[in-house]
């Protein structure tokens, strides 16, 4: 009895966190559509050059704050990883949002978040040999119908097929990026290869600005210092998106099991964006949206089901392991 309440007391915090994350993540596109007005404080590459500026100093802190001691050995495949992860954070997820966010609906690219574990599955069945049980698969052929609808559909915040092609861009990179961190977190703490990647990717998108000539947009914020900037630019999609969504994540994947952080981010994430496009920006679902939404939760849902099966799968194996080894476990360790 005292160990449940003990487990339930460490679960709420780690759920509470989960859920702060969500939000954070839901709210990526209406941050970049209120920024983008009327009256007009940014443009797409504006934002996303801004923002890998004024997130590098605080990934760079975060990085030699939680360096390990005594660091490992840097090996080529090390390297190679933290290098692609810093694209696909920089160039991939931070460029592309903020580009598809400038050429489509908020509720559209809201939407489209659901098939980021569909992506993630097919992506971890190619690079990681998991296996895609027919749930998994069911989730992602349900979901290619869903986004497809969604195209399709009409918008009242007004999409386009190009706007809904680079938020598909985004979640693809989204996929690797998580991919990559999977395999780097087991090598090095957590929170040390967030500040790399993140400080890899924040240089890569002041080198795009170098290369545009727009490193200018740092000047922005300081420029439209106003409550639209500080809430959207500032806390949003710096310090809340950048940092305290990837800090919040860590903390609670230290209670919670993976499949359990995986859903409650994602339908977190799409309930409060469609509550803000909603309230904020005064967009409205239509019939189309509607029908393509429910084909991608249910494709979500599919998905998520069957890696919650196959994490009791490996669960039950880990236990029969350890009963038959005298104590030790014979199961991998993702």
């Amino acid at each position: 009895m005292r160990s449940s309440r003990r487990t339930s007391a460490a679960t709420l915090p780690s759920v509470l966190a989960v859920l702060a994350s969500a939000v954070f993540f839901g709210l990526n596109a209406i941050a970049s559509k209120a920024l983008y007005g009327p009256p007009q404080a940014f443009d797409p590459v504006s934002l996303f050059v801004a923002r890998g500026l004024w997130s590098l100093p605080l990934f760079l802190l975060l990085a030699l704050a939680t360096r390990p001691r005594p660091m490992p050995r840097l090996s080529r495949a090390h390297a190679g990883l933290f290098l692609l992860c810093g694209i696909t954070y920089g160039p991939g997820t931070n460029a592309l949002s903020a580009l598809g966010a400038g050429a489509t609906s908020a509720s559209h690219a809201v939407l489209l978040l659901s098939l980021f574990p569909p992506l993630a599955s097919l992506l971890a069945a190619f690079f990681l040999r998991e296996r895609l049980s027919l749930l998994r698969i069911a989730g992602i052929t349900v979901g290619v119908i869903g986004a497809a609808t969604l195209t399709l559909s009409k918008s009242d915040g007004g999409s386009s097929v190009l706007g809904d092609a680079l938020i598909g861009a985004f979640l693809l990179t989204w996929a690797v990026l998580t991919l990559g961190i999977r395999l780097l977190d087991r090598a090095y703490p957590p929170l040390f290869v967030v500040g790399v990647f993140g400080t890899l990717g924040s240089v890569a998108l002041g080198a795009i600005g170098l290369a545009t000539a727009r490193l200018d947009a740092v000047l922005i914020p300081i420029e439209h210092v106003e409550l639209r900037t500080i809430l959207w630019f500032d806390l949003e999609l710096v310090l809340f998106l950048s940092l305290g969504g990837q800090l919040l994540q860590g903390y609670a994947l230290r209670s919670l099991n993976v499949a359990a952080v995986v859903a409650l981010t994602s339908y977190g994430s799409i309930f409060a964006g469609l509550v803000a496009s909603t309230f904020v920006l005064q967009e409205r679902l239509t019939r189309g949206e509607m029908l393509a939404g429910a084909f991608l939760v249910v494709a979500l849902g599919l998905t998520l089901r069957g890696q919650k099966d196959r994490q009791a799968g490996n669960n039950d194996a880990g236990r029969a392991g350890k009963r038959g080894s005298g104590g030790i476990r014979m199961d991998a360790v993702e």
